[in-house]
């Protein structure tokens, strides 16, 4: 942690490198002109779907993960009696309507 915007601190090994990987892997899809782009977003729309599906089998193998969506799949009908809950809904309605609306209404 730095002590403030003046002190940015060194600089991050690791972030660097990926960043510098990230941009040769842009050059060399640039490079290799428009017929590579079709694999590049093969990848880029399928890859996603393959992290998510190894995260959530990482996720279903946790202790505790069948509490957990036993938690989020079955409602608590008393909390809908309290005031608060109808508010943060209506927060987030408004919210999710446009980004622009979230300083207008916190």
């Amino acid at each position: 942690m730095s002590a403030g915007l003046d002190d940015v601190g060194a600089p991050r090994w690791e972030l660097v490198l990926s960043l510098l990987g990230c941009w040769v892997l842009v050059c060399l899809c640039l490079i290799k002109g428009v017929h590579s782009l079709g694999k590049v977003a093969y990848f880029t729309a399928l890859f996603p779907y393959v992290v998510l599906i190894i995260l959530l089998g990482r996720a279903v193998t946790l202790d505790g993960a069948v509490q957990g969506m036993l938690y989020y799949v079955i409602p608590d009908f008393a909390r809908l009696a309290h005031p608060k809950v109808w508010c943060d809904a209506a927060v987030q309605v408004f919210f999710s309507l446009s980004p622009c609306w979230g300083g207008l209404i916190t």
